[in-house]
């Protein structure tokens, strides 16, 4: 069987999932390098300001479990913590978001509960 899959393909089983480990594994960098600069960008523009929405830090908080979940920690992980300190903005609610703004709060309610 292996040799009518070389005759086929050019190459064995183990090269092909020698080929696939490998893009994985780059998809997954990239991935991470997105996440760990989205989590520098957003995260420096709300420490800067000096407050987040609850909006802003649920965002936040996807980012920062897709990120950790790639094994990404270090400085994003002390963004990501600082920025849950921040204090809630006020802000006005968007009505084309309302049920997002609900979801936030529901969280918002549930991370200080």
């Amino acid at each position: 069987m292996g040799g009518l899959i070389i005759t086929l393909t050019g190459t064995s089983i183990w090269g092909w999932i020698k080929v696939w480990t490998g893009q994985f594994r780059l998809l997954r960098d990239a991935s991470l390098a997105t996440l760990h600069s989205q989590l520098y960008e957003k995260g420096g523009r709300y420490i800067r300001r000096g407050n987040i929405t609850i909006s802003e830090l649920d965002d936040l908080e996807y980012t920062w479990n897709a990120y950790h979940g790639l094994k990404g920690n270090g400085t994003g992980e002390k963004i990501y913590k600082k920025c849950r300190e921040l204090p809630i903005a006020d802000y006005q609610v968007n009505s084309d978001w309302q049920e997002v703004e609900d979801v936030a709060k529901e969280h918002e309610a549930n991370r200080h509960g």
